[in-house]
C-alpha cells in the first residue's frame, strides 16, 4: 500500500481501538457510551446549551442531535427549558440524574484514556494533540459551509 493509505489506516485504527475500549469500559461500569459522556459534558460546559451547540461541536445533523436530546430527556438526564428570548428554541440543561451520571462517568472516561495512552509520554501526547488539532482545523476549513 502507499504511504498515504498506510498513514490513514494507522490513524483510523488507533482512533477506533481507543474509542471502542473507552466505550466498552463506560458501558460495563455505567451502562452508557462515550457519546453520552461527551454530550452530557458539552451540555454541562455550555451556558444555555442548544441542539445547535451539539450539532456544531460534534458534527452531527440537527435531526440526530435532537433525537439524542429526546432520548436523554426520556432517560431523565436532561430537560428542555424554553428559551425566554426565542420561543422557537429551548435550552438543554442537565437534571440531577444527568449531573450524577456525568460525575460518575467522567473519572472512568479519563482513567481509561490515561491507561490506554500511557505508551506515549506527556510530551508526546501534547505534540500529538497539537498535530491532531492542526489536522482537524485544516479538514474543517475544506468543508462546504
Amino acid at each position: 500500500m502507499g504511504a498515504s493509505i498506510d498513514f490513514f489506516n494507522e490513524l483510523v485504527r488507533a482512533e477506533i481501538l481507543l474509542y471502542n475500549s473507552v466505550d466498552a469500559r463506560l458501558k460495563a461500569e455505567h451502562g452508557v457510551t462515550v457519546g453520552t459522556i461527551e454530550i452530557l459534558s458539552l451540555i454541562a460546559a455550555t451556558e444555555h446549551a442548544r441542539v445547535d451547540d451539539i450539532v456544531r461541536a460534534l458534527d452531527l445533523r440537527v435531526g440526530t442531535a435532537s433525537k439524542v436530546v429526546d432520548r436523554y430527556a426520556a432517560a431523565g438526564w436532561v430537560e428542555r427549558i424554553p428559551n425566554p428570548d426565542d420561543r422557537r428554541s429551548s435550552w438543554i440543561v442537565l437534571t440531577d440524574a444527568g449531573v450524577k451520571l456525568l460525575a460518575e462517568g467522567t473519572p472512568t472516561f479519563e482513567a481509561s484514556v490515561r491507561r490506554l495512552t500511557a505508551a506515549l509520554s506527556q510530551s508526546e501526547q501534547r505534540t500529538l494533540r497539537t498535530l491532531l488539532t492542526k489536522l482537524a482545523a485544516s479538514l474543517e476549513a475544506t468543508q462546504p459551509s
